[in-house]
């Protein structure tokens, strides 16, 4: 055995240590899901340089009658972490397995990283989406909105989707156009991202332009429990418009920022770098999910 393996098996029972403490302790029983679905999230995005990228991200729904939470795990996971010391110093062991094994062998799945930062929690009883999610390097927000700002039209088609009948609705929703197939035999008013108020589990939803979609990758019953954000002190209250202009304009910033961060170091000594080519156009308008905020 390698000392490589020998730290990653060291780390985790580490890790298991944390969790266990933390369940010894006793807290508060936090509400249970009746059912968990997978949801592949596939979409567009461009790079500071205007090239597109197109991204699958794996999310989860743990949802019952009255609150559900999108979100998802390996991001909550390296969240926790950072919500405790002996969590902070394993985060940084990790960081240091997976840049080795980068510097080693160019692969870096090893190193400790984000797929976004999103959380959606649904209450069912109040009518009340609330959202996290970052709008600067550090900067994170959250804004709630009621499930009335989407209102649905059923249409008559059908076609199945993971085996389920499911019946086609449709949205005009903060500047897209949405097509979702929902399953009247999974009687959960719910759906991945904000998509609720439907008579069925929402299963797939694709805007029209292409640039977004949400496909259900299977579900199951479950009884897991839906844990709250780790630390949400750290969220700023914001107007869910002024949160996604404000990180629309960091991301137009960030290849400047960074530029100057590599050119004048903190030690005062300077890196010269090549002007940056200018961005190809956005031919295709790639755009965040909602697009209202223009």
């Amino acid at each position: 055995m390698d000392m490589k393996t020998i730290r990653i098996i060291t780390l985790s029972f580490m890790l298991l240590g944390i969790v266990l403490s933390a369940e010894a302790k006793g807290r508060t029983e936090y509400p249970r899901a009746e059912i968990k679905v997978g949801y592949n999230y596939h979409h567009l995005a461009l790079r500071n340089d205007g090239e597109v990228l197109t991204l699958d991200y794996d999310y989860l729904l743990l949802a019952n009658t009255e609150c559900s939470k999108y979100y998802n795990r390996n991001n909550e996971y390296l969240d926790s972490l950072q919500s405790t010391p002996q969590g902070r110093k394993l985060h940084h062991q990790l960081i240091s397995i997976g840049v080795e094994q980068y510097l080693k062998t160019g692969d870096d799945s090893a190193i400790p990283h984000k797929k976004g930062n999103l959380y959606v929690l649904k209450s069912h009883k109040d009518g009340i989406t609330t959202v996290y999610d970052k709008y600067g390097l550090t900067e994170q927000g959250y804004y709630s909105e009621p499930f009335t700002e989407i209102e649905w039209t059923i249409t008559d088609s059908v076609k199945d989707v993971l085996g389920y009948d499911c019946v086609m609705a449709e949205t005009d929703y903060h500047g897209r156009h949405w097509s979702v197939w929902f399953a009247p035999d999974i009687p959960l008013q719910d759906g991945p991202w904000k998509f609720s108020g439907l008579p069925g589990l929402i299963l797939e939803a694709t805007d029209s332009s292409g640039q977004h979609r949400f496909t259900a990758t299977g579900l199951e019953k479950s009884n897991m429990e839906m844990y709250p954000i780790c630390q949400p002190e750290k969220y700023d209250k914001m107007n869910r418009r002024d949160m996604l202009k404000a990180y629309a304009a960091y991301l137009k910033g960030s290849e400047a920022y960074s530029r100057a961060m590599i050119m004048d170091t903190p030690d005062g000594s300077r890196h010269d770098m090549n002007a940056p080519a200018a961005p190809k156009a956005n031919t295709q308008n790639i755009d965040f999910l909602e697009t209202d905020y223009h």
